[in-house]
């Protein structure tokens, strides 16, 4: 079994380096800090936390997430903390939201949450590719889960929804419809669903023969103001697209406003699809096309899969529920041909 001295020697550094990077501590340099990741994963590192193992537990799990007030707003997230919420009470545990501040770094509070005693195991938001957030939360033996979608060298389960096949889902229903120039509003390209997203949305218009054009795929970011911004950039191209799939319904519900400024209709024009199935979508105008997602059959996922693992007990390493296409009145059949 590896130890601490083995990380040391393979990482070029001091112990003492190692236990800065592990605890989120001192002042370490990016590249050092990869170089010790990178050893910690290599060698399979886990330090000894027989000492907090045998503390008695706090019975909490926790949620570290920069602006997290500001999303409770968000029906999604609302849901998907509910669905956590519940979980856990039903387990006997309790559900600890926190956000970090100017002060103090997300992965500082996390440690420090967790090393205090407050929280038995964590849930990571918004997991990014090559997120070091895991490795350093698994390395210090904290009991980890991720919400997003599988990355390579991913250090703890990940629960998340199956986006590639519900991005072919929606990619199919638009060629079916007789669509051939199909564009993706996509999330930031750093995050791990956008990655699979796109990834379906690629197989699916391969699957149709349907040229893949990089100037139809626009990286927004979360709002529906960057919705509205996207397919302005689409609609201002030579031959725009006549129909659009959005990684989210927000994203989905600027995009419809765009449409409708530039004096065309939604569905007739231009098809709209979202993912997401917030309440809104249905009361749309027209009625939005998009991917259910259960939110909060995901929170109680998570919360599961945590307890579990905060009781030693073994959980599934990958959970993607699937997304179902609910139809309504924002797709239609082209009325114009793309070129």
């Amino acid at each position: 079994m590896a130890t601490i001295k083995d990380v040391a020697r393979r990482a070029q550094v001091s112990t003492a380096t190692v236990s800065y990077v592990l605890n989120g501590t001192g002042v370490v340099s990016e590249p050092t800090r990869a170089r010790v990741l990178a050893a910690v994963a290599e060698l399979g590192y886990q330090p000894n936390h027989s000492a907090r193992a045998l503390r008695t537990r706090s019975h909490t799990i926790g949620i570290v997430a920069p602006g997290i007030a500001g999303r409770l707003a968000d029906p999604a997230t609302a849901e998907l903390l509910a669905g956590l919420s519940e979980a856990a009470t039903t387990a006997g545990y309790c559900l600890l939201i926190a956000s970090p501040t100017a002060a103090e770094s997300e992965d500082e509070l996390a440690l420090r949450l967790a090393r205090s005693g407050r929280v038995d195991g964590l849930v990571v938001f918004d997991l990014r590719r090559d997120d070091e957030r895991p490795a350093r939360l698994a390395a210090a033996g904290v009991p980890t889960i991720a919400i997003g979608a599988p990355t390579p060298g991913l250090s703890c389960p990940v629960a998340g929804f199956d986006l590639r096949a519900g991005a072919e889902q929606a990619i199919n229903h638009l060629a079916r419809l007789g669509h051939r120039r199909i564009a993706l509003i996509t999330a930031a390209s750093d995050l791990s669903v956008s990655e699979q997203f796109y990834a379906g949305y690629r197989a699916a218009l391969h699957t149709h023969g349907l040229r893949r054009e990089a100037a139809l795929v626009i990286e927004a970011g979360s709002s529906e103001d960057d919705g509205v911004n996207a397919m302005q950039e689409l609609l201002a191209m030579r031959t725009p697209p006549t129909a659009v799939l959005a990684a989210s319904d927000t994203l989905a519900f600027g995009a419809m406003h765009a449409i409708r400024d530039a004096g065309l209709t939604v569905g007739k024009d231009v098809s709209v699809v979202g993912c997401d199935d917030l309440p809104l979508a249905a009361h749309t105008y027209p009625p939005l096309t998009t991917l259910h997602a259960p939110h909060r059959e995901l929170g109680t996922v998570l919360a599961r899969h945590l307890i579990g693992l905060v009781e030693r007990r073994n959980v599934p390493e990958v959970t993607l529920l699937p997304l179902r296409l609910i139809i309504r009145h924002s797709t239609a059949a082209p009325v114009r041909a793309a070129g």
